[in-house]
């Protein structure tokens, strides 16, 4: 089941992005921004987020003084294919009465951007624009293995759910979460089957193996073990435990399950910052 991963936040704050206090240019006529110390409790100007594109782009039609202007949803997701991979996204409004309904914003410029493992800033992949329903999608060809990724709406007119246009502010969605991959294998099992007080070892790996998190293993076994049907029934846990991964990415835990039936092995990664938990595969057998 795909995922989506949606951040919305305001797009002139220097603070919310993250993003050093280096001036862009301010809209013609306004200064407020770039003053030192900004005038009015104005936010401070924020470094350019798009080479090449500044706030005459993406503050678009915004005067002297700045009018109210709402915060669109904007969201991104990814989606794997034999071709590579796809993001997608959308730019709305949603109700100010029922935030599951929402109207799409078409023709809305979307900066999409990478962030390789390893890397520091995010670089630029394309300018798309969304279709007559508020969405875009983009396929990249050649992902840079590991890579984050994060989409920003220029400012634009747009429609409201309850009717008429408003100014909306512009907005980046992201970054999204980098996933590592995960291998599980069992020992010492047979055609699928082990000998009661025999032991199993649980032998895995991360990729890539320097995230500096544990892995944590869950061993479960199977109620209602009259159902033919290994997947039947209620499962439980009987032991969770900690491995820290060796420098190549590796690690080993050996039990040995007490009770007739079946079992169950996975592990999982911890969540650290920019990287997401991933469950391994199941690998499942039967004690006799």
């Amino acid at each position: 089941m795909r995922r989506k991963i949606v951040l919305t936040v305001l797009f002139c704050l220097a603070t919310a992005l993250a993003i050093g206090a280096a001036p862009a240019l301010a809209a013609s006529g306004c200064t407020c921004h770039t003053a030192a110390p900004p005038t009015g409790g104005a936010p401070a100007a924020h470094a350019p987020l798009v080479v090449g594109v500044d706030c005459t782009t993406c503050h678009t039609d915004w005067t002297m003084p700045h009018p109210d202007a709402g915060q669109p949803w904007l969201s991104i997701w990814l989606r794997t294919s034999a071709t590579g991979l796809k993001l997608r996204g959308e730019v709305r409004a949603v109700s100010a009465v029922a935030a599951m309904e929402s109207v799409g914003h078409p023709d809305v410029g979307v900066y999409l951007q990478q962030r390789p493992w390893g890397a520091t800033e995010f670089t630029d992949l394309a300018r798309v624009t969304t279709d007559s329903g508020g969405n875009y999608t983009y396929a990249v060809a050649s992902p840079a293995r590991f890579a984050a990724y994060r989409a920003i709406a220029e400012g634009h007119v747009g429609p409201l759910f309850e009717g008429g246009t408003a100014l909306f502010e512009p907005q980046l969605a992201g970054p999204t979460l980098m996933k590592p991959k995960l291998t599980l294998k069992l020992q010492r099992v047979k055609n699928g089957i082990v000998k009661l007080g025999n032991s199993v070892t649980a032998t895995g790996t991360v990729d890539p193996a320097d995230i500096g998190v544990k892995g944590i293993i869950r061993v479960q076994k199977r109620l209602h073990p009259q159902s033919p049907q290994w997947f039947m029934g209620v499962w439980v846990t009987r032991m969770t435990v900690y491995r820290v991964f060796s420098a190549t990415g590796t690690f080993s835990y050996r039990f040995t399950p007490r009770e007739l039936g079946w079992f169950r092995v996975s592990f999982r990664t911890q969540s650290t910052d920019g990287w997401d938990h991933v469950r391994s595969p199941e690998r499942t057998f039967r004690v006799e």
